[in-house]
């Protein structure tokens, strides 16, 4: 994929299983950038853009996930969820004999719920038949994370999860590595690699390093690149 801002002069490219990091030392064009990626008003942006794939230009709604704040992962992103919990059918349908074993908990369910009913004076009954994606939503279904763990551990779980949904965004973090050890990094973008996702760090300070799997360009204070 290919990034273009309008107020830089090189597109940003995007391969996947590379991270790709765009430095931005002056701050009010870091602000500019990281309003309009979160907006996701492409071309009417604060600062415009595009999102390309090959001469194909991309929705940035359906192109583009921005993390602006990466110690509060969006686990309940809808888009994620939404493609995990599609999986799942796909797969519970495709076991025989696991739908036929939960089929039959849910009866032996019901009928064991059913008996606190013959008190009543009424006849009770459900309504519904048993289905996987009103059950996963009704438990609360969900990625099991935890703020006691370490930071690289639920990036890396949250990628996870994206990995999981089959997702072809482009997932852009803000100001990761503020939080990440050069360790962290490191095994941040060997996870990356191996997991062949489409990630952009928008840094506001300038990292001499450059890591292994990472592809960076720089925006000087004079709004030079490089």
């Amino acid at each position: 994929m290919k990034l273009v801002l309008s107020g830089l002069e090189t597109p940003i490219e995007i391969a996947p299983g590379y991270a790709t990091t765009l430095q931005v030392e002056n701050q009010t064009l870091f602000t500019r950038i990281a309003r309009s990626l979160e907006c996701a008003d492409g071309r009417f942006a604060l600062e415009p853009f595009t999102i390309w794939e090959k001469e194909k230009e991309l929705r940035p709604a359906s192109s583009l996930l921005l993390v602006s704040d990466v110690l509060h992962l969006p686990w309940d992103d809808r888009a994620l969820m939404g493609e995990v919990v599609k999986r799942l059918e796909c797969e519970f349908l495709e076991d025989e004999d696991m739908r036929r074993a939960v089929e039959a908990m849910d009866s032996s369910l019901s009928t064991k719920l059913l008996e606190l009913g013959f008190a009543m004076n009424s006849d009770y009954g459900f309504g519904l038949e048993w289905d996987l994606k009103r059950y996963l939503k009704f438990r609360g279904f969900g990625i099991d994370s935890t703020d006691a763990a370490p930071l690289l551990d639920n990036v890396i779980n949250f990628l996870s999860l994206a990995l999981d949904a089959g997702c072809r965004k482009v997932i852009a973090f803000v100001n990761l590595k503020t939080f990440l050890t050069i360790n962290d990094l490191k095994a941040l973008f060997d996870f990356i690699f191996y997991s062949n996702l489409n990630v952009l760090l928008l840094e506001s300070k300038r990292d001499e390093m450059v890591y292994d799997y990472e592809r960076k360009i720089t925006v000087d204070l004079h709004f030079l690149e490089y």
